[in-house]
C-alpha cells in the first residue's frame, strides 16, 4: 500500500473530526524545541502520566490513581498510545468526559521512533490522534516513547502541529525497584516552576498510587498548582536549554482545548483564529492495524555524525536515571528544523 493510500485510509468517514492533523496546525509550534520545562515564575506545574501500550501489551488502567486526582481535583494531562485507548474504549470514554484530563499523543504502539521511515513515524503518530478522535479528541502534544528522537522524528511531528513534550522531573515509578519514599524525594527535590512531572497510569507505576497524595499534599504546600499541560505551551515560554540559545517565544494562542460535558462525546474548541471546529462526532469502528513490518529509515543529511537520543535500549521500564538522561538530551534537541 503506498504512502497516499495509507493517508486516505486514516481519513475514511468516521475519522473526520482528526481531519488529517495538517489541517488544524498551528504554523508557530512548527520550529519550537523540545520542551522540557517552561520558564515562568508563578509556579504552575504540569502532573502528566503515560498510558502506553505495545504491539503484545494492551496493559492496564490504573484507577486508584485516576482516583486520586478526582478526589485531589488535579488536571492531569495522559499521554496514550494509540493501541492503548483501542485496548481501554470503557475507560476511554470516561477520562474523555471528565473536564480534569486532557490527552498527548504518545504514538501508537510504542516503538523507538529513531529507527522508523518517515511515514511509519506519520503513521504511529496519525492512527493515535485517529483512535482519540473517536472520542471527541485529539493530542494537545506529543512525547516520543522512550524519550527517543531524532531530527527527522521532529519534523514530522511538527508538520502535525503538535508540540514535542518531554519532562524534566522523574518520578521513576515504572522501575520495579522504586520505593515510595524514593518517588517522593525525588519529586519534590526537582520540581521548581514550569516543571513537568512524569508517571504512569497503564499498572506500569509500581508505588505510584502510595506515593501520589503524599507528592500531591506536599507540593501544595510549597505553592505550586497544578493545570494541563496545555495552559503552559498556550501561556509559558519553554525554559532555554541552553545559555546561548536565544530566549524561545511562545505559540500565540493556546492549544488547550475547552470541555464542555455530556458524557460521550465533547467536541473541542478551535485553538487559533485560523481553526475551524471540527465536524460533529460520529462513531465509526475500528481502524484495521497496518502490517506491523518496518522499513528501515532512510540517512539524511542532518542525521549525519549524530545519534539519536535513546532512553533506552530495550524493555518497557526505564529506571529513574535512564529518564533523566533522555530529559537532558531532550535540552539540547535542535530547536529549529535544518
Amino acid at each position: 500500500m503506498n504512502h497516499a493510500r495509507r493517508r486516505s485510509r486514516l481519513c475514511a468517514p468516521g475519522l473526520a473530526l482528526f481531519a488529517c492533523a495538517v489541517a488544524w496546525a498551528p504554523a508557530a509550534l512548527a520550529r519550537e524545541p523540545i520542551v522540557t520545562r517552561f520558564d515562568i515564575p508563578d509556579n504552575r506545574i504540569a502532573i502528566t502520566f503515560d498510558a502506553c501500550a505495545t504491539k503484545t501489551q494492551g496493559y492496564g488502567f490504573d484507577r486508584q490513581v485516576y482516583r486520586i486526582l478526582q478526589r485531589e481535583r488535579v488536571p492531569a494531562t495522559i499521554f496514550v498510545s494509540g493501541r492503548w485507548v483501542d485496548f481501554h474504549p470503557g475507560v476511554m470514554t470516561e477520562l474523555a468526559a471528565d473536564p480534569l484530563i486532557e490527552f498527548g499523543n504518545h504514538s501508537y504502539d510504542h516503538p523507538h521512533m529513531s529507527r522508523l521511515a518517515n511515514h511509519d513515524m506519520e503513521l504511529e503518530v496519525d492512527e493515535t490522534e485517529a483512535a482519540l478522535g473517536r472520542y471527541g479528541k485529539r493530542g494537545v502534544a506529543f512525547r516520543p516513547p522512550f524519550g527517543d528522537f531524532n531530527a527527522r522524528m521532529l519534523d514530522v511531528v511538527r508538520d502535525r502541529g503538535l508540540p514535542v513534550v518531554s519532562w524534566d522531573v522523574v518520578s521513576g515509578d515504572p522501575a520495579a525497584a522504586t520505593t515510595t519514599e524514593g518517588m517522593i524525594r525525588e519529586v519534590e527535590r526537582h520540581t521548581r516552576s514550569g516543571s513537568i512531572v512524569i508517571f504512569h497510569i497503564n499498572g506500569r507505576g509500581h508505588k505510584t498510587a502510595e506515593a501520589l497524595p503524599r507528592i500531591l499534599r506536599e507540593l501544595r504546600e510549597r505553592g505550586f498548582s497544578f493545570v494541563h499541560l496545555s495552559e503552559l505551551l498556550g501561556g509559558g515560554a519553554p525554559a532555554p536549554s541552553l545559555p546561548a540559545t536565544p530566549a524561545v517565544v511562545a505559540p500565540p494562542a493556546a492549544i488547550a482545548p475547552t470541555y464542555v460535558a455530556p458524557p460521550a462525546v465533547v467536541a473541542p474548541v478551535a485553538t487559533t483564529p485560523a481553526v475551524v471546529a471540527p465536524p460533529p462526532f460520529v462513531p465509526a469502528p475500528p481502524v484495521h492495524r497496518r502490517s506491523t513490518a518496518r522499513v528501515p529509515a532512510p540517512a539524511r543529511a542532518a542525521d549525519a555524525g549524530a545519534q539519536p537520543t535513546v532512553l533506552e535500549s530495550a524493555g518497557h521500564a526505564p529506571t529513574a536515571a535512564e529518564m533523566r538522561l533522555a530529559a537532558e538530551g531532550a535540552k539540547h534537541a535542535p530547536g529549529a528544523r535544518p
